[in-house]
């Protein structure tokens, strides 16, 4: 989600560089804004990727230690 809201987010800058260079800014400033719209709400989406990614990282190894425990208790 974050990679389309990225894509979308350049898609509406560079409609908004066109609109600016050869339709005389019409709608520029809904471009403009709506791209800062879209960067806006994907910049969340990739922290959360991040944390989901070190929460996965975190259990990996939670489960890991609680494997050896187990080992150590079997002995």
């Amino acid at each position: 989600m974050a990679i389309f809201l990225s894509v979308l987010s350049v898609a509406c800058a560079i409609g908004a560089a066109v609109s600016l260079l050869r339709y005389d800014s019409k709608h520029f400033d809904l471009l403009v804004l709506s791209s800062v719209i879209f960067l806006s709400a994907a910049i969340p989406s990739f922290e959360v990727d991040a944390s989901l990614e070190e929460l996965k990282s975190i259990n990996h190894r939670l489960i890991n230690v609680q494997t050896g425990i187990e080992k150590l208790q079997a002995h």
